[in-house]
């Protein structure tokens, strides 16, 4: 085999070796929405619940509780009800994704994981985020609740 034959033949061998031949799939408007949300758990893991939430959440986002919090209406007031609560470690894996038609708004849901600082009391319980895109294309927070789980069912 001549020197242009083997060149050929690496470059064939190399293509099919690193699944090259076949390009990827663009990624769903859900794949992307549930990345934003494991992103969003990764930050409050790594920052903290009150920055995650003033980081990601829309300026008039808003915040329910599960049970005997008022509402909470824009990421200021988030931000400084989360600061004032159990210090811990907030984290969520969304399971769901949906995106409306024109890819500007959507929601996810999963299952959060709440560990309090210094102790081995965890809670746990589910979530819905309604999203939005802002002016950017960048996907923010427009309310988020969770229910907490039953004793017993952790």
């Amino acid at each position: 085999m001549n020197r242009t034959g083997r060149l050929a033949a690496a470059a064939l061998a190399l293509l099919l070796a690193t699944g090259a031949a076949k390009p990827a799939p663009p990624p769903t408007p859900e794949s992307q929405l549930l990345a934003a949300d494991r992103a969003f758990s990764k930050l409050s893991i790594r920052r903290g619940q009150p920055y995650a939430f003033l980081a990601t959440m829309a300026n008039d986002g808003r915040l329910y509780g599960n049970g005997n919090d008022a509402p909470v209406y824009g990421k200021a007031q988030a931000f400084r009800r989360m600061a004032r609560r159990l210090p811990g470690t907030l984290s969520w894996e969304p399971e769901t994704a949906r995106v409306s038609s024109d890819g500007r708004m959507g929601w996810t849901s999963g299952h959060w994981l709440f560990v309090a600082r210094g102790a081995r009391q965890k809670t746990t319980g589910n979530y819905l985020t309604v999203w939005v895109k802002d002016r950017r294309g960048a996907w923010k927070v427009q309310a988020e609740m969770g229910t907490s789980d039953l004793a017993g069912k952790k």
